[in-house]
């Protein structure tokens, strides 16, 4: 690293699906061992873009059994020290009562703008942003969620616009940011229909699913489009440091290929008894 330059990394897992041992597709052992090597190379912030408690043979067994309160999945992520998740309509797929399980099991929080409490009408779940602070470089991740993906009992779901940019600006009004990413899993044709310079105001990337916000605001920000799969994303933020501010010089977004990783050993051995007894009561499909 140049002098003068600080990096950033920022490690995105997207539509794990609830899958929590070995697949082809995603496997969250070989993904351990390259946040740790990533961790041991700079700073890291670690996060989740939504669908990442239900789509599989695996969290439906864990859901229907109601009486065993661990998701050996939260223990992974709590394990690898999570910073955020967002939510997506898909995390409810499995019922309110599988959600606020893991939402009360997990270390991290759970971010959305929207989300909201019936009768105070303010974010349901923690503040619906977070700000990682390093070396003087703050850095905010704020998530909405689809429009109307909930609406049981405390639970609503506000309209996306107004809910983000609010937040935002209260966001800098309290934080003053240096860098601010959004987090997205779904659709959003709400955004897509407006003027996405208003969504977008002081967001500098929005990482999203909707492959129409991303073509139609790639021009206002820096939209990153995630696809429907599990992947992992690494970006690198390369900054400055002025007199008193910091600017950023560069932006490095990349897929990871993680299957040519080791699996991690020590979350393997964290997890035996639950992926033990999972194979032995399910059959693969």
């Amino acid at each position: 690293m140049k002098k003068g330059l600080m990096n950033i990394h920022i490690i995105t897992t997207n539509n794990i699906k609830g899958e929590m041992f070995q697949k082809n597709d995603i496997n969250l052992y070989k993904v351990a061992t390259y946040i740790k090597l990533a961790r041991q190379s700079g700073h890291v912030i670690l996060l989740n873009n939504g669908q990442f408690l239900t789509g599989s043979a695996i969290s439906a067994y864990y859901a229907a059994l109601k009486e065993y309160k661990r998701i050996p999945l939260i223990t992974m992520m709590n394990m690898l020290k999570y910073d955020a998740t967002n939510i997506s309509a898909h995390d409810f797929s499995l019922g309110v009562p599988y959600f606020s399980r893991a939402h009360a099991m997990s270390e991290f929080p759970f971010l959305s703008c929207n989300i909201l409490n019936r009768s105070t009408k303010e974010p349901y779940f923690n503040t619906p942003y977070i700000i990682q602070e390093y070396k003087g470089i703050k850095i905010g991740v704020i998530a909405l969620s689809e429009a109307g993906i909930v609406n049981d009992g405390d639970l609503l779901t506000a309209p996306t616009l107004q809910s983000i940019k609010s937040w935002v600006r209260y966001m800098y009004d309290k934080e003053s940011p240096d860098f601010v990413i959004a987090l997205h899993n779904g659709e959003m044709q709400s955004l897509c229909e407006s003027d996405m310079t208003l969504c977008t105001e002081g967001i500098h990337m929005m990482l999203s699913t909707c492959s129409e916000c991303h073509d139609v605001a790639h021009d206002l920000t820096e939209m990153v489009y995630l696809p429907d799969e599990p992947s992992v994303l690494h970006i690198q933020l390369t900054f400055k440091e002025r007199t008193n501010s910091f600017e950023l010089k560069g932006s490095k977004v990349e897929f990871v290929d993680t299957s040519r990783y080791q699996e991690d050993v020590l979350l393997q051995e964290a997890l035996y008894y639950e992926e033990k007894a999972f194979k032995r009561n399910i059959q693969p499909s």
